[in-house]
């Protein structure tokens, strides 16, 4: 099983993704903040991780989003991609699609 990780400042969504993505055989640890997770990533193995979704904004719009990251890549973050983003608000089936595409 993937364990993903979620940052969001808003405790209601990280509740609804935990819920959706558990109920698609997913762990998910969720943090409310970007320190938290640092934190978190430095105590915890980082490769345990198949997925980060971060909470920010789509580049040159000011449309909230997810942005994925795999932690286990030793690449740049590059974040000209909109294929990493997953724009807010989003449905059930949308979110486990690009969770989905991206682990």
């Amino acid at each position: 099983m993937k364990t993903i990780m979620v940052v969001d400042d808003e405790i209601n969504v990280l509740d609804q993704v935990k819920s959706c993505l558990e109920k698609d055989n997913y762990k998910v640890v969720t943090v409310d903040n970007n320190r938290e997770a640092l934190e978190l990533i430095e105590k915890e193995n980082e490769e345990d991780f198949g997925l980060i979704l971060i909470d920010t904004s789509i580049p040159n719009t000011k449309k909230p989003a997810f942005f994925s990251l795999k932690p286990k890549s030793k690449k740049s973050i590059d974040t000209s991609n909109e294929e990493d983003f997953l724009q807010k608000p989003f449905t059930k089936e949308q979110l486990v699609s690009f969770v989905r595409k991206k682990i």
